[in-house]
């Protein structure tokens, strides 16, 4: 398993599908990311590469989270609900989007929390933290930027609001990885590309742009084997997959995923994924895989396509004892 932190010279603006000049998205979901990484890797070495990248368990990415410093935020898992007796902390716990690793570790081994933690002095920007200190800053914000847009053919003007998302200056985006061997050397140019590149809207003004950082010796402390699943990216499962799946005892939430494709006027079909932090049991101990899914196809638009266009669903899970926290 690898990881990369994206530490950004700007602010970004990542629309959710309903309009570009609607809220952006505060984090980069794994299907936007993957095909951000495929679209950089066709114009560095070409459509064989892409291809190489769009075999199944290839190239299997997380969601990109808040990173603060060294301490790296994941998603609230979707059962969780600690003891807390204080309503005000109740109302600030529903607020929390992101736990730290060293919270999340314990969580998913069904270790309890140390309750000097439950406490909003550890809570920034939805962010449960295991550190706190003076020096503490945000962690990212939201501004909406007035923009400007001009008729071509009565030269009027209409002035409209787009959400840019800025970070701290310790502070950024991560995300896992896992990458067939072959192909690391390879994703981790295509990867320093697209940072030059840039991710979003915008990025002709310098928008989006970030570095890569490498984070050395990474380790996630999780169980081998279980039939409960934590989920870190977003998941389309294929039929047999779903069919496992025990919804009953499963915690989740769905992503619809739409939008045009970029540079067009093509819309997408809308995929219904399982989202981040959900968690799903499933009749097996078997990993799921997911799937990547095509979503306009190019001998439906020969004149507007060169290629297929794909989602991906491929899973990012790790596994976990059979409760949190005492819930099942």
């Amino acid at each position: 398993m690898k990881a990369y932190k994206l530490k950004f010279h700007s602010s970004f603006h990542l629309d959710s599908g309903t309009a570009v000049d609607g809220p952006s998205e505060l984090f980069i979901r794994s299907d936007t990311l993957f095909s951000a990484v495929c679209s950089a890797a066709e114009k560095f070495y070409g459509q064989e590469i892409v291809e190489a990248f769009l075999q199944p368990e290839s190239v299997v990415l997380s969601s990109a989270f808040p990173f603060s410093d060294d301490e790296l935020f994941f998603p609230k898992p979707l059962n969780f609900y600690p003891k807390i007796l204080d309503y005000e902390m109740i109302k600030d716990f529903k607020k929390i989007m992101f736990i730290s690793q060293e919270h999340l570790e314990k969580i998913l081994l069904g270790k309890e929390v140390d309750s000097a933690f439950f406490n909003k002095n550890y809570i920034i920007n939805g962010c449960w933290k295991n550190k706190r200190s003076i020096e503490d800053e945000i962690i990212f914000k939201t501004i909406e930027n007035p923009h400007i847009v001009i008729d071509r053919v009565t030269n009027s003007t209409q002035i409209f609001y787009k959400t840019e998302v800025y970070f701290g200056k310790k502070a950024g985006l991560f995300f896992l990885a896992n990458i067939k061997d072959s192909l690391i050397e390879k994703f981790e140019s295509v990867l320093r590309f697209l940072a030059d590149e840039g991710i979003g809207a915008d990025r002709t003004t310098g928008k989006g742009l970030f570095e890569v950082e490498e984070i050395k010796n990474f380790s996630f402390t999780s169980l081998p084997t279980s039939k409960l699943f934590y989920l870190l990216s977003l998941y389309s499962p294929s039929e047999s997959e779903f069919n496992s799946i025990l919804s009953k005892d499963s915690y989740y939430e769905f992503e619809a995923r739409k939008g045009w494709v970029s540079n067009n006027t093509l819309r997408r079909k809308t995929l219904r994924m399982f989202s981040e932090g959900s968690i799903i049991r499933f009749n097996s101990s078997n990993k799921p895989k997911g799937t990547i899914q095509i979503v306009l196809s190019k001998n439906d638009y020969p004149n507007d396509l060169q290629s297929d266009i794909y989602r991906n669903g491929q899973a990012f899970f790790i596994p976990l004892v059979g409760g949190i926290n005492g819930n099942n």
